[in-house]
C-alpha cells in the first residue's frame, strides 16, 4: 500500500482534469474512457497486491474516501478524493460489473473477473444509496488461494477428528455457524474436497458458486429465474445425491427442506449465521423446525471465527498480556504469550494473515434429548460445556499460548475488546 508511490494521486488528477461528460445512458464519454478506466484498474490491483478481501468506496460530503479490509480490519488510504470523481469512478465500477448505471436510487450488485499480470481475479460488487451518493463494496474472491483441504484450515488434533468424523458419517446435518467473513466457505469446501470420490455424488446450491469443484454438481441460485435455495434443494433431492451442500439457510423454507433431505438419508453441509455452536440450535428452532426433527437430524455445529495471525518476522514475548481464566492462572507455572512489535512485512500493525479458532459441538444422546425437552439456551451450553465442549475461547487462548495469534486479538474478535 506504502508503495504506491502517488500513482492514485496523479491518476485521480488526471481523471479530474479530462472531460467530465456524461452520455445520457450514464456511460463515460469517449474523452474520459482512458483516465477513468487506469483509475479504477490501480484501485483494484492495489486491493489485489496487498491482499485485501474487500474494497469500500464512500461518499462523504465533501468528497469520498477508499477503505481496504486487510486481515479482517479496515484501512483507510491517507487521502481523502475530490468529490466530482467519484460519481464517474462508480459508473465506470458499475459498468465493469454489468450493473444497471442509469438508477442510482436502488440498491444493485454485479460481478466481474478482472485480469491483472499475475491472473484473474473474480470481484463481487453491491452499492447502495446513502446519504450523499452511492456507496460501494467489491469484494475479492481469491478463490484459488482460499481452497484449503482439511489440514489447513487450523483445527487442533482434536478437532480435526472431530470435524472429520462428523462430515464423513453416511448422513445427518452438519452446520458450519459464524458471522460474516469468519471462514465458514473455506470450512465447506474443505470438507467437499475431502468428500469428493468417484463413488460418491455430490450437488450444491450456492449464492454464488466462489470455488469451482472438478467432480461436483454446482448449481448458482438466480433471483431471475426463480431459482432459490429452498427451490434448488427441492430439485436436488430428486437427482440420487449422496451429499447436498447448501450454502446457507436463511429462512424457514429452505430449512425444513434441509432437514427433511438429512432425514431421508443424506449427508447435508450448511452455513447458519450464528453466535456460537448452541446459539445455531436455537436460530433453527426460531425458524421453525421441529424440536423432534432438529434432534433426529443434526450431528454437529462447527463454529469458527478468523483472527488475525501475528507476523512471523517481529514476534517477540508480551511480559505485559494479563490472563483472566483461573484455570491456567491456576498452573504451575505462568503462561508465556507473544505479540508482533510492528515491522515493514506486516505494515507496522504486528500481524500478517488470518486463522480460524474453532468450536465443534456434537450432538450426543443427552444433547437431543434437552433438544426434544426445549431446555433454554442456558441449560444446553452447560451441558455441552459438562459435555467437553472446547469453546471458541478456549480454541483461542490455546493458539495464543502456541504464539499463532494474541490474547488481545482474540477477546477483540469475541468480546469486541480493543
Amino acid at each position: 500500500m506504502q508503495g504506491d508511490d502517488g500513482r492514485l494521486h496523479h491518476l485521480m488528477n488526471q481523471v479530474l482534469h479530462s472531460n467530465r461528460d456524461m452520455a445520457e445512458d450514464g456511460r463515460l464519454s469517449v474523452g474520459e474512457q482512458v483516465p477513468i478506466v487506469k483509475l479504477a484498474n490501480r484501485i483494484i490491483e492495489i486491493g489485489i497486491e496487498a491482499k485485501a478481501s474487500d474494497i469500500h468506496l464512500e461518499p462523504l460530503k465533501d468528497g469520498f474516501r477508499l477503505r481496504y479490509r486487510l486481515d479482517g480490519i479496515l484501512w483507510q488510504w491517507p487521502e481523502i478524493f475530490p468529490r466530482r470523481a467519484y460519481e464517474r469512478l462508480i459508473g465506470r465500477l458499475k459498468i465493469m460489473a454489468n450493473m444497471d448505471t442509469s438508477d442510482r436510487r436502488k440498491p444493485a450488485d454485479g460481478h466481474l473477473r478482472y485480469r491483472y499480470p499475475n491472473g484473474q481475479m473474480d470481484i463481487r460488487a453491491a452499492s447502495i444509496p446513502v446519504k450523499h451518493g452511492e456507496s460501494m463494496v467489491l469484494r475479492l474472491m481469491r478463490n484459488e488461494e482460499e481452497l484449503r483441504s482439511i489440514e489447513e484450515l487450523g483445527f487442533t488434533p482434536e478437532n480435526e477428528a472431530l470435524f472429520r468424523r462428523l462430515v464423513h458419517a453416511p448422513s445427518g446435518m452438519v452446520i458450519v455457524s459464524g458471522p460474516m467473513n469468519s471462514g465458514k466457505s473455506s470450512s465447506l469446501y474443505a470438507a467437499l474436497q475431502s468428500l469428493n470420490v468417484t463413488s460418491r455424488h455430490i450437488m450444491t446450491i450456492e449464492d454464488p458458486v466462489e470455488c469451482e469443484l472438478d467432480g461436483v454438481n454446482q448449481v448458482e441460485v438466480s433471483v431471475k429465474t426463480g431459482l432459490s435455495f429452498a427451490a434448488g434443494l427441492r430439485a436436488a433431492l430428486r437427482l440420487d445425491a449422496n451429499c447436498l451442500m447448501v450454502g446457507e439457510i436463511r429462512d424457514p423454507e429452505t430449512a425444513q427442506i434441509a432437514i427433511r433431505a438429512a432425514l431421508t438419508g443424506h449427508m447435508l453441509l450448511t452455513t447458519v449465521h450464528a453466535e456460537d455452536s448452541v446459539s445455531t440450535i436455537f436460530r433453527l428452532l426460531e425458524m421453525g423446525v421441529a424440536p423432534f426433527m432438529l434432534a433426529a437430524t443434526l450431528s454437529g455445529v462447527v463454529a469458527q471465527r478468523l483472527v488475525r495471525r501475528l507476523c512471523p518476522y517481529c514476534q517477540e514475548e508480551d511480559t505485559e498480556a494479563e490472563l483472566d481464566d483461573e484455570e491456567i492462572k491456576a498452573g504451575a507455572s505462568p503462561p508465556t504469550f507473544y505479540r508482533g512489535r510492528g515491522c515493514d512485512q506486516c505494515r507496522q500493525t504486528g500481524f500478517l494473515g488470518r486463522l480460524a479458532i474453532h468450536e465443534i459441538l456434537t450432538v450426543t444422546p443427552p444433547l437431543k434429548e434437552a433438544i426434544l425437552a426445549r431446555r433454554n439456551i442456558e441449560e444446553v451450553r452447560r451441558m455441552a460445556k459438562e459435555a467437553g465442549l472446547q469453546t471458541l475461547y478456549k480454541d483461542g487462548l490455546e493458539k495464543a499460548l502456541l504464539g499463532l495469534t494474541t490474547l488481545s486479538e482474540v477477546r477483540r474478535v469475541l468480546y469486541g475488546d480493543g
